[in-house]
């Protein structure tokens, strides 16, 4: 939205973010709207790892993921710790390793290992949508409404589908949006 300046000139009188938000509220089923920045662009250089390691952790990965479908957690968890010991910054292991401690009940470990996924996550959209989400949901489950409002705003914006789902179906912004249509329609009438 602009507005006329000085000088017939056009001044933003919005922002791009708040472009997006009254996007969202006026077309709730639009979906998020990401900004232009780029999402990767401040991305802080973690150590790389090399091409045989990153092999190997995916290997244990799997074997992890397998047996989460097994539902043997405390193997699962095993498998990830390996991971971990392996490869100290690797976030993919924290936030797989954050699932299964989830499920099985251990929340305030799984909030700790999201919290390093999303440290050591930085450019990796993958693992930030993940981790992201992964977070709301407990939030969520807490009861702090707010936090998991971010969070899922956070893994829509990273393109995670059940975030930008919670984005969409956001109770607060139907009610705004329903508020704003009643004042539009009073005004056009």
């Amino acid at each position: 939205m602009e507005q006329p300046g000085n000088g017939g000139t056009a001044v933003s009188a919005v922002s791009r973010h708040d472009e997006n938000i009254l996007n969202l509220i006026f077309n709730p089923d639009s979906g998020l709207a990401l900004d232009d920045e780029p999402l990767l662009g401040n991305a802080t250089t973690l150590p790389a790892i090399d091409s045989m390691t990153l092999t190997r952790l995916k290997m244990i990965e799997q074997e992890a993921v397998i047996l989460a479908e097994q539902n043997d957690l405390a193997g699962s968890i095993g498998k990830l710790n390996e991971c971990i010991t392996l490869c100290p910054e690797y976030a993919s292991a924290y936030n797989n390793r954050a699932q299964a401690f989830r499920l099985n009940g251990q929340v305030k470990e799984a909030l700790e290992d999201l919290e390093r996924a999303l440290k050591y996550g930085v450019g990796n959209a993958s693992v930030l949508k993940q981790a992201y989400t992964q977070r709301a949901i407990i939030r969520k489950s807490q009861g702090d409404a707010t936090g998991a409002e971010n969070d899922f705003a956070q893994g829509a914006r990273y393109g995670n589908e059940v975030a930008k789902t919670a984005v969409r179906n956001n109770p607060y912004a139907k009610m705004c949006n329903a508020i704003v249509m009643e004042a539009m329609n009073k005004l056009g009438a």
